[in-house]
């Protein structure tokens, strides 16, 4: 999933990653963040990763189909080992030596993701990169899965990614901050993408990544950060 993230929460915690620029940064959080509260009256929830996890959990447990349950352990296993460990021996094993992510969507995302078609040796530049600057924490990155399907070729599913932001990156950058909040506040984007996995071999292939240009960015909920 790190290649999901787009280039504005790429920094989610590390503050030398928001060093591009504040004109460049302010540019490309405006592209896909529009300025609006997320329907909740105390703020957005922070992204919790466990959560997908516990979701593909039950969808494992709920098949009778044990190739389907052995492709979710390998997306389970592919997912704790890139943003909860960290390990990145372990998260290029559940890939295919050939393994290709595609990007599709709104193209100024497709450009600042590294184009449409990436190949193995800039995947594991941009997890690793991506291991090191925070955005790939438990906290910090969250796939909300709403519609879910599997067959033998590919895992797929639609829903939202959540990001964690700083607010003083942001006010660096030149962004309004909504919810009349502060640089020492927390925020949460909301990017609205279609994932689909292929799988070949029991491995996965890459990921297919159909981004939607807009989204939401709203303050965190006070007391969750």
């Amino acid at each position: 999933m790190a290649e999901l993230t787009i280039a504005a929460s790429r920094s989610a915690r590390a503050g030398a990653s928001w060093k591009r620029g504040s004109t460049d940064l302010k540019e490309e959080i405006m592209a896909t963040v529009e300025q609006q509260k997320e329907a909740t009256p105390t703020g957005a929830r922070l992204p919790d990763m466990t959560r997908f996890v516990d979701f593909l959990e039950a969808q494992k447990a709920a098949t009778q189909n044990p190739k389907h349950a052995a492709m979710i352990d390998l997306l389970i296993e592919h997912s704790v080992a890139e943003v909860r460990d960290h390990d990145i021996d372990r998260t290029m094993a559940t890939l295919v030596q050939d393994c290709v992510y595609h990007n599709y969507g709104d193209p100024e995302m497709v450009e600042r993701q590294g184009g449409r078609v990436i190949e193995r040796d800039v995947v594991r530049a941009n997890y690793l990169a991506n291991m090191a600057n925070g955005t790939l924490e438990m906290d910090a990155l969250e796939v909300d899965v709403e519609h879910f399907f599997i067959n033998d070729d590919a895992i797929a599913w639609d829903g939202y990614t959540r990001f964690r932001l700083p607010g003083a990156a942001l006010a660096e950058a030149g962004v309004p901050l909504p919810d009349g909040g502060t640089a020492e506040d927390v925020y949460v984007q909301t990017t609205r993408a279609v994932i689909v996995i292929p799988f070949r071999d029991g491995l996965m292939v890459g990921e297919d990544f159909y981004f939607d240009g807009s989204g939401t960015l709203g303050k965190a909920a006070s007391g969750s950060d």
